[in-house]
């Protein structure tokens, strides 16, 4: 394993030249809001985006400017994560598929990274930041660019047109602000530089105290319904619990912190938190403490990086300061990152001196020399296997409900793997297509309290469980495996859950098309495999950006039919028109794998239409004895297609209803899966 930290490699933001007053937000409300908003949060202005500007266009600039002073070049990056909480991409339009990341793949030219989403509401892009640090420290990746575009200021004109007085659940939406961030990230060429103290949990007890989903009214758009004393009253012990808890547990004093960065909520919050910290350790800890949120407000995921980088901007964070932040969001996700800044302040500033906007002159050949180079899909040294595998469908007659599924098929994953819940470390929920739209929380947050799996642990309990949702259409679920894996291997975890659920949310749209998806739930719990040979051994993933404007799905929310609904532009044949990409994606990966068509056992394709799977049994040229595939897959089992697969392998207590021999013990097994973008995944599994 890596003996280095990771560090900031880059930090890159934006922010729209629209500004707005508190003042002005006050006065654009419908009917008066009659509270001291700027005395009680601090804000008095933030930013808005243009009126042809979305997220993603927030984004795109967050990486040009995060590239200038990178070392790094856009095509030499291993992994992309998106981690903003909107994805509002147009006029009411919020983009379902292809994720967030991989549009940024082909827009910004990322071409070997792996690509996905991850949202975590406010914590988004500290849990993309979290799982790139793993990934650096387990090997699999050199470097790693977290990205997030916060389109958020849609929600406060939704409030203006709803809010009833001060006490409505949508004041805190006239807080908000739009900004883009952009951190590259590697493996520090220095002892003693980066994220030497790295933890975060999820509280899923609190995980309904705020809710962001479409609006219902006429005028359509989103709302975010918060119960802003019960999330302060939750936030602020438990944040400052655990940031004295990191302190002290890797023996230092708050007096060793140069700054701390909180969520930047209000800064009567803020102000809460430090103090708590500061009763602990019976200090004052007010000049340490950062807060950007006067002309920033809140920028949901992307605060704590914007108040970063305004810092080193302004001179106040310089290199070989340590910096403490405190991680808070909805769902409710808390954690603590100390970090020890490495040269980026002194080579930011420099750019600036000189006026050439960039601090690296574009040069990306000074990464350092002990990093591997090696392919980034590499070989699991202690494999994660499948414990359990469940699915759950909806009740004849009785609409489907995203909440619900999950419930019943992880309830009946953890009965048929007999483990103590308390024992499940991570949660990761991988499903696109949910009820009522659902924004934020994490879908992953609000089933880990469903579940109560460690939904209220202490600070300094040890046992604790991490939860976020991973998105990436169909292909989701190995991403989310692979995931797993490289936190393991970074000695992260032991056993984790990943779930998938999905709707046709057109089922009830008159004149609305459906997808054509299976609406079920699966669950499946993975941990470290005991004879070292069971399970997964390798991943790869492909993107064919010739192909992405072949499969595009977005939400409607204009609520013009009275109702949100999906509108998509998707090519009839674009499965088959994938297949060469599929038969290259395979070649590649058992080359890659010294191993032929021959050396697998079974394979375990996308649980999709009888005329699919015939025409890549035709391309590979494998014959259909040594293809899995599960009877109850309906018409497309989408994210649930690889849990399917192996249920009807009989990798678990359940029963897919494959007809025909299983694999036996040693087998190896080919997990092949296409999703938007357009993309193929594979995965070697050995049974």
């Amino acid at each position: 394993m890596n003996i280095f930290h990771s560090i900031l490699e880059s930090v890159g933001t934006y922010l729209p030249s629209q500004v707005v007053t508190t003042r002005e937000i006050l006065d654009g409300c419908v009917r008066p809001v009659r509270v001291p908003l700027e005395r009680l949060t601090g804000i008095k202005s933030r930013h808005f985006a243009g009126e042809d500007e979305f997220a993603i266009d927030l984004a795109t600039n967050a990486i040009t400017d995060c590239l200038k002073h990178s070392r790094i070049r856009a095509e030499q990056f291993d992994l992309l994560i998106s981690a903003n909480i909107s994805r509002w991409d147009g006029p009411s339009r919020v983009g379902y598929e292809p994720s967030t990341a991989i549009a940024l793949k082909q827009l910004m030219g990322f071409d070997k990274a792996i690509a996905f989403d991850i949202s975590n509401a406010c914590a988004s892009m500290w849990t993309a930041v979290y799982v790139a640090d793993a990934f650096i420290q387990s090997g699999a990746v050199r470097s790693a660019m977290v990205v997030s575009g916060e389109y958020i200021s849609h929600l406060t004109r939704t409030a203006q047109l709803e809010m009833e007085g001060y006490l409505d659940p949508q004041l805190a939406s006239l807080t908000l602000g739009d900004a883009g961030v952009a951190v590259a990230m590697s493996a520090s060429p220095r002892r003693g530089e980066g994220f030497t103290n790295f933890d975060m949990y999820t509280l899923g007890h609190y995980s309904r105290l705020c809710i962001a989903k479409p609006s219902d009214q006429p005028h359509g758009g989103a709302v975010m319904h918060t119960d802003a004393v019960k999330v302060t009253a939750a936030i602020v012990p438990h944040a400052a619990a655990h940031a004295v808890h990191v302190l002290k547990e890797s023996g230092h004093h708050v007096n060793d912190v140069q700054h701390i960065i909180p969520h930047q909520t209000s800064r009567l919050t803020i102000r809460g938190a430090i103090e708590e910290i500061a009763k602990q350790f019976q200090t004052d800890c007010t000049d340490q403490m950062i807060d950007n949120l006067e002309q920033r407000g809140n920028t949901a995921s992307t605060t704590h990086f914007l108040a970063f980088r305004d810092n080193i901007d302004n001179g106040r964070i310089r290199t070989g300061d340590k910096v403490l932040f405190a991680i808070s969001g909805s769902g409710q996700t808390s954690g603590t990152a100390v970090y020890n800044c490495n040269d980026l302040p002194d080579r930011i500033r420099r750019a600036s001196e000189n006026g050439n906007g960039a601090s690296t002159n574009g040069h990306a050949d000074t990464r350092p020399d002990f990093l591997p180079d090696e392919s980034v899909n590499v070989a699991m040294s202690t494999p994660f296997r499948f414990e359990s595998i469940a699915t759950a469908t909806p009740s004849s007659g009785e609409r489907a409900d995203t909440m619900n599924l999950l419930a019943e098929a992880a309830e009946s994953s953890i009965r048929g793997a007999g483990v103590d819940r308390s024992t499940i470390e991570l949660l990761i929920s991988t499903g696109i297509y949910r009820t009522e739209f659902l924004t934020e929380p994490a879908l992953a947050a609000l089933l880990a309290g469903d579940l109560k799996l460690n939904a209220d642990q202490a600070a300094t309990d040890p046992v604790k469980s991490f939860a976020f949702d991973l998105l990436n259409g169909s292909i989701g679920f190995l991403n989310a495996c692979h995931l797993i894996c490289e936190m393991g291997r970074a000695g992260r975890i032991e056993r984790a859950m990943v779930v998938a659920s999905e709707i046709e949310n057109n089922a009830d749209v008159p004149d609305q098309p459906t997808l054509g998806i299976t609406e079920m739930a699966s669950a499946a719990i993975l941990s470290e495999s005991e004879d070292g040979e069971t399970g997964f051994h390798a991943f790869r993933f492909d993107h064919y950006p010739e192909f992405q404007d072949d499969y595009k799905v977005f939400a409607n929310i204009e609520n013009k039919i009275g109702k949100p609904f999906l509108e998509h532009s998707i090519k009839d044949d674009w499965k088959n028109s994938l297949l060469p990409s599929i038969k290259q994606s395979v070649n590649q990966f058992l080359s890659d794998q010294t191993l032929t068509l021959e050396s697998i056992d079974w394979w375990l394709p996308p649980q999709t239409c009888d005329e699919f799977l015939k025409s890549l049994r035709d391309e590979l040229g494998i014959s259909e004895d040594r293809m899995i595939v599960g009877k109850e897959r309906g018409p497309d089992a989408f994210t649930s297609s690889t849990p399917l697969a192996m249920l009807a392998a009989g990798v678990s207590v359940g029963d897919g209803g494959h007809d025909g021999p299983r694999p036996a013990t040693g087998d190896l097994g080919l997990i092949v899966n296409i999703g938007s973008g357009l993309q193929v995944a594979c995965a070697l599994y050995r049974f």
